[in-house]
């Protein structure tokens, strides 16, 4: 569920308090990132449910007193990356810090980070690259081998380090981003200079060797939504690919409802009411489409959806539950991916207990236990905006302790998919269905 606030200046008084840091005008830059690291840690007691249960409180002291012991030596993005795997070490997918601009009034840049003139999306096969400037155009399609002399697979797991060391499944969603930082692959060794960030690239079947320099630091993505686009007024941006199958494009609401080869298919965005239509009200809308035909089926699509009130989730598990003609074998399929978080997990446990629904695709976001709402706390000093989470969320057994939900039919995410704008999910589902 997402609920996004600021930190009141009570609460970030008190942190400071905890740290024992008093800004008395003579306090040196690597004070001020200790007392920022003791802040962090003071709200996390304060609001999570519990900070540690992923990583024990000793060990995690442990990582917090190592980053206070050497933040003196460290250059700005190290000093960022630092406060990054702290939290990324408490491990859930609601607990972590933002290396772009949150897309929400009032809170402060972020990093300020520059990114690379291309995209990078991970698949199943490698990291690629889906977006280029012109300058750049000859790179799309490539799949890249390595950062300087360091391979792509050690460059992933050192941004992972700084992403949910839990939700292993969301972190993946986000790791390729993290790569298009050009401070970020300073501070962790993937280049010697942010200014001339070297990638090593497969090409056709042949290796090549490129010298990429950042775009400004003004460029904005449209992180949650766009995966190979460029940044917000970039005319000359290229993608691999113009081929997108029907769940990767882009509409105007929150859900949508069609008929598809005989099935009811409803997509689910964000989990909120809208203007002049209740989540409820399109759920009820998609199982009466389904309920059109002699043999109902119906697709909920999940792939595309971060979340949401949790709480109106009822709303489709009544209208699903209760027309008997579709709650049978073979004729409910959910679709899911990385990106299937939050909210969307705790339908998707509501869909597994309730419902006879088939899982396709890939692994979900969160645990169906998890720890969740979206708070963020910015750092009283480097003004660094780091999400938390709040509330733990027992939407499955008490002893369910798996890590995602895998699916029923696991479809790989491969390129090779991307590139030709195939959709093996949803085609494997409606196949599916449409032999029982």
């Amino acid at each position: 569920m997402l609920r996004w606030m600021t930190v009141s200046g009570a609460v970030l008084a008190a942190s400071l308090a905890a740290s024992g840091f008093a800004d008395d005008g003579h306090t040196s830059a690597g004070d001020a990132w200790r007392a920022d690291a003791d802040a962090f840690v003071a709200v996390l007691e304060a609001e999570h449910d519990n900070p540690f249960f992923h990583t024990p409180e000793e060990q995690y002291r442990a990582a917090l007193d190592a980053y206070k012991r050497d933040v003196d030596t460290m250059s700005h993005a190290q000093r960022v990356a630092g406060l990054a795997h702290l939290a990324a070490l408490v491990g859930d997918g609601h607990t972590w810090m933002p290396m772009h601009a949150l897309p929400f009034d009032g809170l402060p840049a972020g990093p300020g980070f520059r990114s690379l003139p291309v995209r990078f999306e991970l698949f199943d096969e490698g990291l690629f690259i889906v977006g280029a400037t012109d300058a750049h155009a000859d790179l799309l399609g490539g799949r890249v081998t390595g950062f300087g002399n360091v391979s792509a697979s050690e460059a992933e797991a050192r941004m992972m380090a700084l992403l949910p060391n839990d939700a292993t499944s969301f972190a993946s969603e986000f790791v390729a981003e993290w790569l298009m930082q050009a401070e970020l692959l300073a501070a962790s060794g993937l280049t010697m200079d942010a200014e001339a960030v070297v990638l090593q690239i497969e090409s056709d079947g042949r290796p090549i060797t490129v010298n990429l320099s950042p775009l400004g630091a003004d460029a904005r993505y449209d992180w949650v939504f766009s995966m190979d686009s460029g940044p917000s007024g970039e005319d000359d941006w290229l993608r691999a690919t113009d081929l997108s199958p029907a769940w990767q494009q882009t509409f105007d609401r929150m859900w949508r409802t069609q008929s598809m080869d005989g099935a009811s298919y409803l997509q689910i965005i964000n989990i909120r009411d809208g203007a002049n239509q209740s989540y409820a009200q399109i759920a009820q809308e998609a199982v009466d489409l389904a309920l059109q035909s002699d043999s109902p089926r119906l697709v909920i699509d999940l792939r595309r959806c971060l979340g949401g009130d949790g709480t109106l989730n009822a709303g489709l598990l009544a209208a699903v539950t209760s027309a008997t003609e579709l709650n049978q074998p073979g004729r409910i399929a959910v679709l899911t991916s990385r990106q299937t978080h939050s909210a969307a997990v705790m339908l998707v446990s509501d869909l597994e207990q309730q419902t006879t629904a088939r899982f396709y695709g890939q692994p979900t976001a969160d645990r169906p236990n998890h720890h969740g709402e979206t708070n963020v706390f910015v750092t009283p000093n480097s003004q660094l905006p780091i999400i938390h989470a709040s509330e733990y969320y027992q939407t499955s057994t008490p002893d369910d302790d798996r890590r995602n939900r895998t699916p029923d039919v696991a479809i790989p995410y491969r390129f090779s998919d991307y590139i030709a704008g195939r959709d093996p999910v949803l085609a494997t589902a409606l196949t599916d269905m449409n032999g029982q």
